[in-house]
């Protein structure tokens, strides 16, 4: 969903500026109560009305702890996703999940480990 306009968005806060309650704002503009309470509370905490980014990339928690990770890895290579999720929440104070472990992992050109055990057996 795109955001609302620029103008669209300073219309309703032309409008609460001059007096108009919440419930009238969002008849006259066809935009729900939350919509108009959402773009007056960023107009009175930021003092804009501009709309927040939509897509595009985020920073991982991980990213200045890649040597740490590369290190603990290299001294126990058979180590766990969920025991190095143990091990950042502990010793860096870093809480992530599994899939952003899993990636930070991959940008650093770690894979998985194949474990031939559990392979299946190929076509006779």
């Amino acid at each position: 969903m795109r955001p609302f306009s620029q103008d669209l968005r300073s219309r309703i806060v032309a409008a609460r500026e001059g007096g108009v309650g919440t419930g009238e704002v969002s008849q006259r503009f066809s935009v729900s109560r939350s919509t108009v309470e959402r773009v007056w509370n960023q107009h009175c905490k930021l003092g804009h009305v501009e709309p927040k980014q939509v897509g595009g990339y985020r920073k991982s928690r991980l990213e200045k702890h890649g040597r740490i990770l590369g290190r603990w890895i290299d001294k126990k290579s058979d180590v766990t996703l969920a025991e190095l999720r143990e091990r950042c929440a502990e010793e860096l104070g870093v809480k992530v999940g599994i899939n952003a472990l899993w990636h930070q992992l991959r940008r650093m050109g770690l894979s998985s480990k194949k474990n031939d055990a559990r392979r299946r057996a190929g076509p006779a």
